[in-house]
């Protein structure tokens, strides 16, 4: 079996390298488009909206990419996807407009989606059941560790520059080199798939379909606006890149100390705890200044920890609840809830800034988690918990919402 692991994991290197490459760009700009709006004077509202492009342009390409990938193949697909990725990166820097950065930045979400559905449905034809848990979880692990890094290259040049932009699109016009020379065989394109349907993923857990959008807003608003909440209480972008990647970090290793204890109790009172010691956290965080850099990167870190795994534990309670006939609809429906959720966050916590200062960042936040606490208790009352034996196994999740992340039966 480990030789067996071996050799699929050296053939699928090349696609993993190109993945890593992406999330490690894409953890950069989205740190870099947030410092720089606000050192442009945007005002929270406006880089809100930016950081929100983004994830409406992934909601629409997680519609359409898969019909892209029908007509012209994954390889296709990724290099076209890719190209323009980087192309959109550059013109942030011609045109420094709210408005031509959220398009941008739009078209920049709709090339991340087919970019990431292509890697990871190429990844699941690839692979039998046997080895899937693992490599998925694997996958989830890379994503995270090229965020943690992306989040370092902010302190490579100063945001005010050019450097850090033309990073970004190097780094994203380079992963197009191991995905187009890899030798693993890309799939037949698949038919076309059932239609998203959120009423089918209400029907199997009105929990996943609250706490999914929850989740979304969550990310949305925790990796669009994090940075500026820290440069309004006075960090630098040097200190910012440190705080970003000790977040992240946080999330890769929390993943699966979360993923065990879902495993052996009910996965919504496992929600219910990270939520609440999230929003306690939220409350000394409230208090950071740049006289307690370390304090204040510790509690990034036990942020990402509590806050960002949540997706995972929601993931999994679908996964257990789930029949097999609907897990295609209820994946799509997975998707659209994080999206609509991720796409409405940093808006809400942008206007929030405005108003109330950086304080409104950690508002949104607590109440997302408050509603994902409040309708899992609800839940909790209705509806009887499942035996552990009887769950799916716990396996950790991008954290970017474009993935099949149901568990679906071997199709090799």
């Amino acid at each position: 079996m480990a030789a067996v692991m071996t050799r699929t994991l050296f053939t699928l290197s090349a696609l993993l390298l190109g993945y890593f490459m992406l999330q490690m760009s894409n953890g950069l700009q989205g740190s870099l488009l947030a410092v720089r709006a606000d050192l442009e004077g945007f005002g929270a509202t406006a880089t809100g909206l930016v950081m929100s492009g983004f994830f409406v342009g992934m909601s629409v390409g997680s519609l359409l990419s898969g019909r892209m990938i029908e007509r012209v193949g994954h390889v296709r697909t990724f290099s076209a996807l890719a190209s323009t990725a980087s192309a959109a990166t550059l013109v942030h820097l011609i045109v420094i407009d709210p408005f031509v950065w959220i398009a941008a930045r739009s078209v920049t979400g709709f090339c991340f989606a087919g970019l990431l559905i292509a890697v990871e449905s190429w990844l699941n034809a690839s692979i039998g059941s046997a080895e899937r848990g693992r490599l998925l979880s694997i996958y989830a692990m890379v994503g995270m560790g090229a965020g943690v890094i992306g989040q370092l290259l902010l302190d490579a040049a100063d945001p005010q520059g050019f450097m850090l932009f033309v990073l970004v699109s190097i780094g994203l016009s380079l992963a197009l080199v191991p995905t187009a020379l890899s030798q693993a065989l890309a799939p037949a394109p698949d038919a076309a798939s059932e239609r998203p349907s959120i009423r089918h993923l209400w029907s199997i857990s009105p929990f996943g379909v609250v706490a999914m959008g929850m989740c979304g807003a969550t990310l949305g608003t925790f990796f669009g606006l994090a940075p500026v909440f820290a440069q309004r209480i006075g960090f630098d972008p040097s200190q910012i890149a440190y705080i970003m990647a000790a977040a992240t970090l946080g999330a890769l290793v929390m993943q699966f100390p979360v993923g065990s204890l879902s495993d052996r109790v009910d996965r919504r009172w496992v929600c219910i705890g990270l939520a609440l010691a999230a929003t306690l956290t939220m409350g000394t965080l409230s208090q950071a200044s740049v006289q307690g850099y370390g304090i204040s990167l510790a509690l990034a870190t036990l942020m990402g920890g509590l806050l960002l795994p949540t997706v995972s534990v929601v993931v999994a309670h679908i996964n257990d609840r789930a029949p097999p006939d609907a897990l295609l609809a209820a994946s799509g429906g997975i998707v659209l809830m994080q999206g609509i959720g991720a796409a409405a966050g940093p808006f809400v916590a942008g206007a929030a800034m405005d108003v109330f200062g950086p304080r409104g960042f950690l508002m949104t936040l607590s109440l997302a988690q408050g509603v994902i606490v409040i309708f899992a208790v609800l839940r909790l009352a209705l509806k009887q918990g499942i035996e552990p034996e009887a769950k799916a196994p716990y396996t950790p999740v991008s954290m970017t919402p474009v993935e099949s992340e149901l568990r679906f039966p071997d199709q090799t």
